[in-house]
């Protein structure tokens, strides 16, 4: 991944420059970290909070040189959703770049399965329908819950939550996991889809 590159980069300045996109900063992942490599001059770190009302998630890539003029003289790599995974790649090509562009594609696939059901954003006092291909957090998503998150893919955990009552199914497996109100348990609601009604604490 590339902040273990950074992590691993010999602690010197260098010449980097990290573009980081994300809907608040309490979901940009390592930001605490990426921000102390700028103050100790090892990177320069470009932070782009976009809100979640915003038209656009994320730095359009054919954006890039609003934020790194010289992009075309640099090596870049690139990780992120598949969709700006794959704009990048044609991008890069078409300016006869694609030798410069290294990209991580870390997308979980999911599997279109599950019951579906009514989940009930407790704390929140919402309740939605959704399928069994649809994610938890997608869910919640689109009907306003605030949901923390950061990969999005099942990797970084920031998006666990307990499960208070009912059955999710985990869409990279298909296991099922159930929890009562006297024996909760925490699940991940970028990778878990309602099997039956359920309950969460948010």
């Amino acid at each position: 991944p590339v902040i273990g590159i950074l992590r691993n980069h010999p602690r010197t300045p260098a010449d980097v420059v990290v573009v980081h996109s994300a809907p608040t900063a309490d979901e940009m992942l390592f930001r605490d970290e990426l921000r102390a490599m700028d103050a100790a001059g090892r990177i320069r770190f470009v932070e782009r909070i976009t809100g979640r009302d915003g038209a656009e998630v994320r730095l359009p890539v054919h954006r890039i040189g609003d934020v790194v003029p010289d992009w075309r003289e640099r090596h870049t790599w690139a990780c992120g959703p598949t969709g700006m995974l794959d704009e990048a790649e044609e991008h890069w090509a078409a300016h006869a770049l694609a030798d410069r562009l290294h990209t991580e594609r870390f997308r979980t696939r999911l599997a279109a399965v599950g019951d579906g059901g009514e989940i009930d954003f407790s704390a929140s006092g919402t309740t939605v329908e959704a399928d069994g291909s649809t994610t938890i957090l997608d869910a919640g998503e689109g009907a306003g819950v605030l949901m923390k998150s950061g990969c999005r893919m099942g990797i970084c955990f920031n998006c666990v939550v307990p499960l208070r009552d009912g059955s999710v199914r985990d869409l990279r497996t298909g296991e099922i996991t159930t929890a009562t109100p006297e024996d909760p348990v925490l699940i991940q609601t970028c990778v878990s889809a309602a099997a039956g009604a359920c309950q969460l604490d948010l």
